[in-house]
């Protein structure tokens, strides 16, 4: 859980140029100790340069990186009391999972023989591999190559881990798995985490709290369900997650709301109140597909539009309908498949006239 003192790590205004391209642009963040937290962001966003600053293998153009009250400035990477875990393990093929698990111990000052393997057997432990430690890597999962990893980064007891795309080699459903393995792993260890992905599922089911980046920059920074019930932008709005993202005019207040001129939905709706906004405004409108109802009757309320299903795909739990508008827009809906009859699965089917209908307190105005 995040720390209510000092920060742990402190990144200051930290910028990383190679030559003309300014990977990194002046990024300010702040993580307590003992908290998961991740770098989110696509291809390119500066992501994993700022975790080689971290580590010591990139020096930065601008700025400070403070760890524990220490200025990591000109610390190599081997003096740090940090590990970075790659994307592709790193694990010795020649060596047994105990072994791969100790080299990191090897030329720990103090340590003798015994505390070594007392050491990796507690690792071994901690990570279920007790059973596997005489295996080589290709005797094992991928999942648990992906344990040997963490394990023998875990070893040498950092203050903090770095973990690169920790979970991009594997499938789905193992993926998933190990997801709860690592929250658990790093509760039990309170080591702090830093995680590189780009992978919006993984970052919110991961982290206390999530950056995300851009072009070398911090768009906002918070926990997963600020981030995406309350996108400070229209590019976070539309990097996390599904929605329907819409130009609107801003008519006036209609009590603790806002009356919005949508001409993609054929008329006005209402939308929570961001403040500071005024009459005559141009902003974005966004609602995220879930948020969105789909019926056959027009329901009572507010913010009900009617529109006609242009197709659907059918994903067993839910499915995701795509409505055509009146407007013109294309607007997005899923609906939780929660019965199954003569008639099919699902509230409609195509070429269905439909109600579309969301609560105000779902829509989310960006002004940026």
């Amino acid at each position: 859980m995040v720390s209510a003192e000092e920060p742990f790590l402190r990144i200051e205004g930290v910028s990383k140029s190679f030559g003309t391209f300014q990977a990194v642009k002046d990024v300010t963040l702040t993580v307590g100790k003992g908290e998961i937290f991740s770098l989110l962001g696509g291809s390119g966003c500066g992501k994993t340069t700022l975790l080689r600053m971290l580590a010591g293998f990139e020096e930065p153009t601008a700025g400070r990186i403070f760890l524990d009250g220490r200025d990591l400035a000109g610390v190599p990477p081997w003096d740090r009391p940090i590990h970075m875990m790659f994307q592709s393990y790193a694990i010795f093929p020649h060596m047994t999972v105990e072994a791969n698990v100790a080299y990191g111990l090897k030329h720990e000052h103090g340590m003798d023989k015994a505390a070594r393997a007392e050491r990796v057997a507690a690792m071994l432990d901690l990570v279920q591999l007790t059973d596997f430690a005489k295996r080589k890597s290709h005797q094992i999962s991928g999942g648990q190559r992906q344990r040997v990893a963490l394990a023998r980064a875990l070893a040498r007891q950092p203050k903090l881990l770095l973990l690169d795309e920790p979970l991009a080699a594997l499938d789905k459903k193992l993926r998933e798995h190990t997801q709860f393995e690592l929250m658990s792993i790093q509760q039990r260890t309170g080591v702090t985490f830093i995680v590189v992905t780009h992978d919006q599922e993984e970052a919110m089911t991961l982290s206390d709290r999530i950056a995300v980046m851009d072009r070398g920059e911090v768009k906002q920074v918070g926990s997963p369900t600020d981030i995406y019930e309350y996108p400070v932008s229209r590019f976070v709005a539309g990097f996390i997650g599904s929605v329907n993202a819409f130009e609107a005019t801003v008519l006036g207040h209609d009590g603790p709301h806002l009356r919005l001129e949508v001409p993609a939905l054929g008329g006005a709706v209402l939308a929570r109140d961001p403040l500071g906004v005024v009459v005559g405004q141009k902003i974005g409108l966004a609602v995220r597909p879930e948020k969105i109802r789909i019926s056959k009757d027009r329901p009572e309320g507010v913010n009900v539009v009617a529109g006609q299903v242009k197709d659907l795909a059918y994903f067993g739990k839910d499915s995701l309908y795509r409505i055509a508008m009146p407007g013109g827009a294309l607007v997005q809906a899923h609906a939780v498949n929660s019965s199954r009859g003569d008639e099919g699965v699902g509230v409609a089917d195509w070429d269905d006239a439909v109600w579309l209908s969301f609560d105000p307190s779902a829509a989310i105005v960006l002004v940026d």
